[in-house]
């Protein structure tokens, strides 16, 4: 019933009935409560489950190395949808955390920052080569992930600098949009009442 986003401070005891499917999805539930202060788990194993009674067998070593037991998740970080995913945020982090302190002046919307790289000799290659090196994507196999980023970083760049453009704020200039959370990773589903 809990899982990912629930962060309750109050919460510092659990009784679970049997186990999760996943170790990932134990580790996940049991971290949502004693965030401020100690809490306590109790784990009601369902003993005619095969799972539950293996781990039983050997709860301290399930607890103590549980980490080992999480199924790896297919995205590596040399994937050209997750440079795609995550770069316009690495843009806008850089424009927030490095650049708009540097200029003294807020860089939120597209003239302001748009006047600081021209002044500034900020253009898609100085990002590019600051970008490449924050992701060490520096070796021959990564050819293709840093031309990726170039073709997304050039095009920011072009909406930047066209007057034409009627957007105001510079998040809005990536096709993709931002990722606001490690679940916006695909088309969302409208709801409808």
């Amino acid at each position: 019933m809990l899982s990912h986003g629930v962060d309750v401070d109050r919460l510092n005891s659990m009784v679970m009935l049997g186990l999760p499917l996943t170790t990932a999805e134990f580790i996940q539930a049991t971290s949502r409560i004693g965030r401020s202060l100690p809490g306590i788990v109790l784990v009601l194993h369902k003993m005619a489950l095969e799972r539950d009674a293996s781990v039983f067998r050997s709860f301290t070593a399930f607890i103590e190395q549980g980490d080992r037991f999480v199924e790896a998740i297919p995205v590596t970080r040399r994937s050209r949808r997750v440079l795609e995913r995550t770069l316009p945020g690495l843009v806008m982090a850089r424009l927030r955390h490095l650049h708009e302190p540097a200029s003294g002046t807020s860089l939120t919307m597209i003239d302001s920052v748009r006047r600081y790289f021209a002044d500034n000799a900020i253009n898609a290659d100085t990002e590019l080569g600051a970008i490449i090196g924050m992701l060490r994507l520096d070796s021959a196999i990564d050819e293709g992930l840093r031309d990726e980023a170039a073709r997304l970083l050039h095009a920011f760049f072009r909406l930047l600098n066209d007057p034409a453009v009627s957007e105001r704020f510079p998040d809005r200039l990536f096709p993709s949009g931002i990722m606001r959370s490690l679940r916006d990773v695909e088309e969302q589903a409208p709801i409808r009442d």
